[in-house]
This record gives C-alpha cells, structure tokens and sequence, in this order.
C-alpha cells in the first residue's frame, strides 16, 4: 500500500524503516519545511497518512488530509481540547481517523489488564492506586497522553476512583532508572481518596515506562510496561494504516484490535 508521512523526526524515521520492511511504498513525507506538499498528488495518492507531529500542529494536519481524502492514523497526543472538531471535520469531509495516545500492541494488552484490575480493586477499599510515567528528556507533556488513557481505563472501571491527578514532573538524571521504576518509593500527598495520582519523570532517551501500583498496609500489586524502543509504537502505527486503508468514519486502537485479535 501507498503511505504518506506527516512529521519526520524520530518516530516517523522508524515508522518509515518498518512501512518498508512490511512492503508498503512512502508516497510523500511531510515535516515542517514541506507542508504545502499535502496539497500534490503524491499526498493525495496515499492509501492512509500516519502523523506524528505535535499537539499545536496535529489538529490542522488531520483536518487537511481528510479534506484531501486520505485517512489518517494520528499518534500525536495533547490535543485533546480540538477533539470534538477535529472529529465533525473529518466526518463531514467523509475521511477517517485512528487517534491514539499509544499504538504498540504491547501497551494494548497491558491496557486491557489495567483496566481488569482496577474494576478487581473497586470492591477492595484497602488498594490505594499510583502510577508513574517516563519518557525521554525531549517530551515536555506530561502526564503522557499513554498515562491518561491508563488512568481514565482505571477510572471507569473503578468505583471508588474518580478522578486523576498531575503530580508533576521529575526530570531525573541518574543512569539507573531506580528512581522513577520504584513507585513504591515515590511520596505523594494532599490528594483525596477518590483520586488518582500521576507522577511523571524524563530521563535521557527512555521510550516509555508506564507504571501502576495498588498499593495496602501489607502488600503491593504493581504492573509495568516498558518499551525497549520506538519499534513497538512504530509497527502498531502501521498496522493501524493498514487497517484503516478505505474505511471512512471515526475509529478507535479498541476498533482495530478487537478486529485484529
């Protein structure tokens, strides 16, 4: 299949290295020196666009390729507040999207437990739940948009939790990755029992931790998924374009691997 490419850095480099091995021919690549590009006939000759760009640009870019008639697979995260209307947009120019604050497979499936013990833990009041997040210095959201969508699958599957919270970040410099991987070690005060908190670190050129910790008087249960590089996210981003190839409509990472699995 024919791909297009909108954000060139790190992310679009792997994904662009994977699209090749699994076959598929990249049509256009679009970065910020190039982006009147999605207005040629290589653009529009795509059978789906991946973006990984940033929370400002993101909106725009999907707006504008499905004006174009290409689906995209949107893997930007921190643009939540444009949702609504970047949705009536794509829809009333008859594209698609897949949005998703992660696409590995790996972080799917670690969602889904995620999601299974929270709903466990609502009928045991003596688990207070934590969690952490790291990623590499050059990531400047926090918490990550993979975290939120941790915490909002806790939250709706746990009765007892309401709400999340912004512990803020941590820029840690040590080699070790102890300080941000020993949850249990972390202090976080002044929040309610109903809420959630999330604590954020960056430290050199992580790919992404995610933490959970349900932590009692006598014991701890935590679940952990960490990336061990961009691959993971790079191939779900396009077996997500693959999917997404000549549907129309807005689509979820459940739509995709519910199908897939």
């Amino acid at each position: 299949m024919k791909i297009a490419l909108i954000g060139y850095g790190k992310m679009g480099h792997a994904i662009e290295r994977i699209a090749r091995t699994r076959g598929h021919e990249i049509v256009s690549i679009i970065d910020v020196n190039n982006i009147d590009d999605m207005d040629g006939d290589a653009f529009a000759s795509a059978d789906a666009a991946i973006e990984f760009t940033t929370p400002a640009t993101a909106p725009g870019n999907i707006k504008r390729a499905a004006l174009r008639g290409v689906p995209v697979v949107c893997g930007s995260t921190g643009w939540a507040a444009h949702k609504d209307d970047v949705e009536k947009a794509v829809t009333e120019a008859g594209g698609a999207l897949l949005a998703s604050s992660n696409f590995s497979v790996g972080v799917y499936i670690f969602n889904v437990i995620n999601r299974k013990l929270a709903k466990l833990m609502s009928h045991l009041p003596q688990y207070t739940p934590y969690m952490s997040e790291t990623h590499h210095v050059h990531k400047l959201d926090h918490p990550s948009g993979t975290a939120i969508t941790l915490a909002e699958g806790i939250i709706s599957e746990n009765s007892r939790i309401s709400s999340w919270v912004d512990e803020g970040m941590v820029n840690a410099t040590a080699p070790e990755a102890s300080k941000e991987e020993k949850l249990e070690t972390i202090t976080m005060s002044g929040f309610a029992d109903d809420e959630l908190p999330v604590m954020s670190f960056r430290r050199g050129e992580v790919p992404g931790i995610h933490s959970i910790l349900w932590d009692s008087p006598v014991d701890g249960i935590k679940i952990t998924h960490s990336a061990k590089s961009r691959d993971g996210f790079a191939l779900g981003a396009v077996m997500a374009a693959e999917w997404i190839a000549g549907k129309k409509g807005i689509f979820t990472i459940d739509s995709m691997m519910e199908d897939l699995l």
